[in-house]
């Protein structure tokens, strides 16, 4: 199981060059030019060493939010009683939201008799709410996804660019981090010129490398560039090295600090990994490389051997050759739902905390200095750290975090952060208690 469903969309070249151009500029775009809003610097953005980011996904969308998407990512023909469908896998527990940033499933109930009600990313303050539970609980920051394919899509880079200047602006009213996580989950009628052009665009409009609270590392703003050398996405080796070669290189728009997101077993062209032994070099050209480890193991077993077969072998190669690590911790598993499986059947279970807080001791153990999370908001796959109902709507299935507070993985992932960066000593066991937030 792996992260991603490759994209279908049609976007060209010219499709992007005229977006780019700002043929969709209007005045209102918070998007378009430099954050002047307040900030805080609670968090040193100069530096990933000690840092635990999470990967924000901001996909969702609900009828009435001011786009025409509907319950984009929350399922299928929702609007539709009889006919909708979920496909997230967890619950969002709303209690927080303001109630005008929420929308009510048509003929959905909760068990109080109360409507089942969703959000919208697209409305600010959904985002806000969610860099302010950042701050409380102790989280550094976010690598925001952006897929390169809906930014290239005139109707769907309104939300992509929305999502991200909502989140910008949450980073610096709560003193977080942020940088880009640039999918190329593209599919086959992806160009490298689409990524150059996106680039181009977050530089040249939305300034993200002059941005205070955009993370930086040996003085270089950090891009994630994830989705190279799997077998399920079509870059050859000659598109990759272009890309690099450009974030690196380029003179106006490289000398970016570029984390490599990639198949675990990149190291040996395993696994996913496509096999051309020209990934090799590839994927060593990498100022960093972060495997996407999410759902390839399930158990104590299974992680010991992912250890021993990747973690341990990875970074003794990457120290010799100068280079940073970035591995994914991830709380558990289920796309029952998207799946129309029965329901337990995908699920990696959380184990109440023990199989993430696990992964954190050996990374400490192991030296690791900065940990991405597999994924804040990501429902979808049962992948979700932010707060999470243990009540559902009537007559459907979703999986829990199992009577635990809503808000325990926030709380656990603020803790291992500390462990991380060595404020607090190793320990194979999950504090007790674990730090309450702040206000």
């Amino acid at each position: 199981m792996q992260r991603g469903r490759p994209g279908s969309w049609a976007a060209t070249p010219i499709v992007l060059a005229i977006l780019t151009a700002g043929a969709f500029a209007a005045e209102d775009e918070p998007w378009l030019g430099p954050y002047n809003g307040p900030s805080r610097a609670d968090v040193d953005a100069s530096t990933l060493d000690g840092k635990v980011l999470c990967g924000y996904q901001g996909w969702f969308n609900t009828p009435g939010d001011g786009t025409n998407f509907g319950f984009t990512h929350w399922g299928e023909r929702l609007d539709q009683p009889d006919r909708g469908r979920f496909t997230v896998d967890l619950w969002p527990d709303v209690s927080e939201y303001d109630p005008s940033d929420l929308r009510d499933v048509p003929g959905l109930k909760m068990p109080d008799g109360s409507p089942a009600r969703l959000y919208s990313a697209f409305r600010k303050g959904p985002v806000l709410l969610h860099t302010k539970w950042m701050r409380q609980y102790g989280i550094d920051g976010v690598f925001v996804s952006r897929f390169v394919g809906e930014a290239a899509d005139p109707n769907r880079a309104r939300h992509v660019n929305t999502v991200l200047a909502n989140l910008r602006e949450g980073c610096h009213r709560e003193g977080r981090v942020w940088a880009l996580m640039l999918d190329l989950s593209m599919g086959r009628r992806a160009t490298t010129q689409m990524v150059k052009d996106d680039w181009k665009f977050l530089c040249d409009r939305v300034k993200v490398r002059e941005d205070s609270r955009y993370l930086h590392h040996q003085g270089k703003p950090v891009v994630l560039l994830w989705g190279l050398g799997f077998k399920d996405r079509p870059w050859t080796p000659q598109q990759a090295e272009e890309l690099v070669d450009f974030f690196k290189n380029d003179p106006k728009y490289g000398g970016v600090y570029l984390i490599g997101g990639v198949d675990p077993l990149w190291r040996t062209l395993r696994g996913d990994s496509r096999t051309d032994p020209a990934w090799a070099k590839i994927y060593r050209s990498f100022d960093a490389v972060s495997p996407w480890d999410a759902g390839r193991y399930g158990d104590d077993a299974s992680m010991d051997h992912i250890r021993k077969e990747v973690w341990e072998g990875d970074l003794a190669e990457l120290k010799t050759l100068g280079k940073g690590y970035m591995p994914t911790a991830f709380p558990g598993f289920c796309w029952d739902n998207m799946r129309r499986t029965t329901p337990g059947k995908t699920m990696i279970p959380r184990r109440k905390g023990e199989f993430y807080w696990r992964q954190f001791a050996i990374f400490r153990e192991l030296g690791v200095r900065n940990v991405f999370v597999g994924m804040f908001d990501e429902v979808d796959e049962g992948t979700a750290i932010y707060k999470v109902s243990n009540q559902i709507p009537e007559g459907k299935y979703f999986a829990t975090y199992d009577g635990l507070p809503s808000d325990f993985y926030l709380k656990l992932t603020g803790a291992a952060t500390k462990m991380i960066r060595g404020d607090t000593p190793l320990s194979a066991k999950i504090p007790d208690p674990l730090p309450a937030p702040v206000e």
